[in-house]
């Protein structure tokens, strides 16, 4: 009987095993297919920079900047146009390298002394560059909390690592502010009324990092209260991407090779800045500044050093967004979980949203939609929903789900943006990332530039 059961138990070990190790495989292997790239000479060239150019980089944490947008930055460096760096943390959260520093596990003074520790960094790197310290702002909200103050935008937030709940730095833009999302805006927007740009470029809203998805909100509506204010003229707005999957690919030192977008994004309408030989040579030893970050990632920092960068026109607010599918290893093997559209009718009395996945939405996956509205004061509303819900009224057709969200609020609204995420026992599968939604009679003007761009879900 034991000899049985000692079978029975290694038969079932060994499926287990076999189950995790090809789930395993499938993993790898959707993300990196996910992250292959098409051929660089689909893209059109990213519009040429003017004397009267005055660029404006927003990074959620110190390195994305150079990753991103180092050799545009050392471009318009030696020709003499205004660049100005503002960063919305100082990536104080990243433990590994803050263990790295301390040799031991960190605690909130350590994790705290990284995020001056990377602070000095970006002045080196933008040395490199050719630019002086100075064009470096700091504002310190809390590493990998943006994406919570975006959700919950009038609740003080508290960093995970450093247990702040204001900004902990005395050289910043405005020590002490709260953690919150008007907060933070309201110190971004200070930068951008007195630089006056003409162009801003900022993370992805699709990037796999919730920071720099966050962080293409908070540059929007910061913006469009600007616009709204009468502070400066509209800006042309670029999103750059840094996390998805493994991309770029292949990983490492090929300073050759094009830099070519992920297959997961390949409807956006990416627009190439080659580089001379100067401006990646200055990018790549800007890169090599973030030694804290270099020391851990060497290979993937690399693989932004090359030929060309990539820039994408942020789109003004849309109805319907198209997402791509199997984007995601995690929803490889679940398609009732894999968003494939967003397509939004709005009303000053509600709104309905309709979210295609890629086969019929059912338990036991559950469905989060939180709606933004921003008043003529800039002041936040959230509001927050859960499907199944007994009381939304929904209806399916066949991978389509609709459902009618009663928000009034939105009758005072001047702005307003939708997060759709799936989540399975509260583990997040698929997200649309923000998306701004037309609102009636609201006005348009802070929405620049108008090249129309499809959003995608990120994973």
């Amino acid at each position: 009987m034991k000899r049985w059961t000692v079978r029975i138990a290694l038969a079932l070990v060994g499926g287990l095993g076999s189950y995790v190790g090809l789930s395993a495989l499938l993993f790898v292997a959707a993300t990196h297919r996910a992250s292959l790239s098409q051929e660089a000479h689909r893209h059109h060239p990213f519009p040429a920079l003017r004397p009267d150019d005055r660029l404006l980089i927003v990074a959620p944490h110190p390195d994305d900047e150079v990753l991103g947008c180092g050799g545009l930055m050392a471009t318009a460096a030696a020709q003499g146009i205004p660049v100005r760096v503002v960063y919305l943390t100082s990536g104080d959260a990243f433990t590994v390298a803050a263990a790295l520093t301390a040799r031991t596990a960190p605690d909130p003074d350590e994790c705290l002394q990284l995020g001056r520790l990377r602070m000095q960094e970006v002045r080196r790197g933008l040395e490199t560059l050719g630019l002086p310290p100075e064009d470096a702002v700091f504002l310190g909200y809390p590493d990998r909390g943006l994406l919570p103050m975006t959700v919950r935008p009038n609740r003080v937030q508290e960093s995970g690592t450093t247990r702040a709940r204001a900004v902990p730095y005395d050289d910043t833009q405005s020590p002490n502010a709260p953690y919150l999302a008007p907060a933070l805006i309201a110190d971004l927007r200070r930068v951008i009324a007195e630089f006056q740009p003409t162009r801003v470029f900022t993370t992805h809203p699709l990037d796999d990092h919730e920071d720099h998805a966050a962080a293409a909100l908070l540059a929007r509506e910061a913006i469009a209260q600007a616009v709204h204010a009468g502070e400066i003229r509209p800006p042309a707005l670029y999103y750059y991407l840094v996390h998805f999957g493994d991309w770029p690919l292949p990983q490492g030192m090929h300073p050759d090779r094009p830099l070519t977008p992920p297959l997961g994004l390949t409807s956006e309408s990416w627009q190439a800045f080659w580089l001379d030989d100067a401006a990646l040579q200055r990018k790549r030893e800007a890169i090599r500044a973030h030694e804290s970050q270099y020391a851990i990632m060497a290979r993937f920092l690399s693989s932004f050093v090359r030929r060309n960068e990539l820039f994408a026109p942020a789109p003004p607010p849309r109805a319907r967004y198209t997402l791509p599918t199997d984007d995601n290893p995690a929803i490889h093997l679940q398609p009732r979980a894999d968003l494939a559209s967003v397509q939004v009718q709005a009303g000053r009395e509600g709104m309905r949203v309709s979210l295609e996945t890629r086969q019929p939405f059912r338990a036991p996956y559950q469905l989060e939609l939180t709606l933004l509205s921003v008043d003529a004061q800039g002041n936040w509303s959230d509001t927050r929903w859960r499907y199944p819900n007994r009381r939304l009224a929904a209806r399916k057709e066949g991978s389509t789900l609709h459902i009618w969200l009663p928000h009034r609020p939105l009758s005072n609204a001047e702005r307003a943006y939708l997060l759709a995420r799936v989540k399975l026992y509260g583990a997040e599968l698929d997200r649309s990332g923000w998306l701004a939604i037309p609102l009636p009679g609201a006005g348009a003007e802070a929405d620049a530039p108008t090249d129309g761009l499809a959003l995608q879900s990120a994973p």
